[in-house]
């Protein structure tokens, strides 16, 4: 078993300026390639622990990875302390600066002295290139343990990571074949998957997890052993088919612009506690001008009235948040854009605004599907985002079950 190690270095993750989701994308890659993660920390930009900590690391791990403190900056200290940690010294490496000198030059930015120090990395280390910024990742080894040192800024750790790193691994340790699937599902609670997993039975060489997120259950199964492997996926997925969405990273936007794209149909939105929620989820992905037409962020009554068409007596009568404006708002929808799907949502998302009759968390939905409307009313948990969350996945979530159902 290969054992691995995470180390996110920044004192700006203890006093909560940045959120390190550096280490949750490194520990999910590394367990879908075979490696067993035995630790995740984050560490200040403080020398005498940093060092520490890695000393440690060369001891216990076959390899740790570490992100951030690869800048120019006086609290850039990873090179420093890892050449310490291996008992290396540091050292002015012209490739490291030449790579520095020629982005920067290319963006127009004068190079200072703090560049040079960007370019003293520990003696004898390889370096990783980074496409996307100055900071070049660097691997060191001692006594057969290796330090992988990456930059913090996501966009330029991850395909470095993949580029570079992931070879690296494969390369240098025998690891096993690993099959491991997300498998999602909506609509159900937790308890009802956990019944029925139990039912299945998980086999002793098998490892499942749920995950549960705002609407969306994520099952991940993690073996070694295909013939394990493929009747229990089989299994599980048929015994919750009515509530299977897909396997894989793909989001439900992603999962709804596939569906659409492939039926060659056309969406639309009219949104009122959602407050645009529902057209980012599907404008977040590459090419969705092909089904998605537009949306009215109907937050007002105003707005409501004067785009929408929903009329003064429904207002006045049921409320903002009731079925018959939903309805109303669908069809003034459908009738500004024309599109084959049409969708409503109206709701309460708080933190204020409930009462006993309509509490925070009731939401109306209403999704009309080539002439075929269905309209809901929903009374969501959480605070405002998780609310907000839950009416659009719920809505996703509706559309491609009722898809798939035609």
């Amino acid at each position: 078993m290969i054992r691995s190690a995470i180390i996110a270095v920044g004192s700006e993750i203890f006093i909560g300026s940045i959120v390190d989701t550096n280490s949750a994308y490194l520990a999910k890659r590394l367990n879908q390639i075979g490696v067993t993660v035995d630790l995740i920390t984050p560490l200040p930009d403080d020398i005498g622990r940093m060092v520490e900590t890695f000393k440690k690391c060369f001891s216990e791990y076959d390899f740790f990875i570490t992100t951030g403190g690869l800048g120019p900056t006086f609290d850039d200290l990873t090179a420093e302390a890892i050449a310490k940690a291996a008992g290396v010294k540091l050292q002015f490496n012209d490739t490291a600066y030449k790579h520095i000198e020629d982005l920067l030059t290319k963006r127009g930015v004068s190079i200072k002295e703090s560049h040079k120090r960007q370019a003293l990395l520990p003696e004898g280390a390889l370096l990783l290139p980074n496409s996307k910024g100055t900071a070049m990742g660097f691997i060191c080894d001692k006594n057969g343990s290796y330090s992988i040192s990456l930059p913090g800024i996501p966009y330029e750790m991850k395909p470095m990571f993949e580029d570079y790193v992931i070879p690296f691994i494969r390369k240098h340790f025998n690891l096993p074949e690993i099959f491991m699937e997300d498998i999602r599902f909506a609509g159900l609670p937790e308890s009802d998957v956990d019944e029925v997993i139990r039912e299945i039975g998980v086999p002793s060489n098998l490892e499942c997890i749920i995950n549960v997120s705002k609407g969306e259950i994520i099952v991940r199964v993690r073996t070694t052993d295909r013939k394990v492997f493929d009747p229990f996926v089989t299994n599980l997925i048929e015994k919750l088919n009515r509530f299977y969405i897909g396997k894989g990273d793909e989001s439900m936007g992603e999962i709804l612009f596939r569906m659409l794209n492939e039926r060659k149909k056309s969406i639309s939105f009219a949104e009122s506690c959602t407050g645009g929620l529902l057209s980012k989820m599907i404008t977040d992905i590459p090419g969705s001008s092909k089904v998605f037409v537009g949306s009215v962020v109907s937050y007002s009554n105003d707005v409501k009235m004067g785009l929408l068409g929903v009329s003064e007596e429904t207002l006045k009568s049921f409320g903002a948040v009731s079925k018959e404006t939903a309805m109303e708002m669908i069809k003034g929808c459908k009738k500004l854009f024309n599109t084959d799907i049409a969708v409503a949502v109206t709701g309460i998302a708080g933190p204020d605004g409930g009462t006993s009759e309509k509490p925070v968390g009731l939401v109306y939905t209403a999704i009309d599907i080539e002439g075929e409307l269905e309209v809901k009313e929903h009374l969501f948990s959480g605070d405002r985002d998780a609310i907000r969350e839950r009416s659009a996945k719920y809505v996703f979530d509706s559309i491609i079950k009722r898809l798939k159902s035609r």
